[in-house]
């Protein structure tokens, strides 16, 4: 889908919304020579430092939570509540933080 275009942007300040189909939508901020991708609105926000008390700054943040309210919020709801919890870590370094071993145990002590 096309992203969404912050009505403000720049040739110094660009920043855009993409919508999609599967996995959570995001910002993507282009500020000061570098280029950045945000999930929450308000890390977007953040990327403009001490200017985000700007009228340009609180015109980003007021649109930035505009469209997570609008796009984001009813497709987390669509996913369902079960989706909050994520899925269980499986890994095996997961499985070998679980047991409970005393790093002294094994040792031995040399007189």
């Amino acid at each position: 889908m096309l992203p969404i275009q912050f009505p403000d942007n720049s040739s110094n300040m660009r920043y855009e919304y993409h919508r999609v189909r599967e996995g959570p939508n995001y910002f993507i901020s282009y500020y000061k020579n570098s280029s950045q991708l945000h999930y929450d609105p308000k890390n977007c926000w953040r990327t403009l430092g001490t200017a985000k008390f700007t009228d340009t700054g609180k015109t980003l943040k007021e649109w930035c939570l505009l469209m997570y309210d609008q796009y984001s919020i009813p497709q987390m709801e669509k996913w369902g509540s079960n989706d909050e919890l994520g899925t269980p870590d499986t890994s095996f370094a997961s499985e070998a933080m679980t047991e409970q071993e005393e790093p002294h145990e094994n040792t031995k002590m040399v007189t």
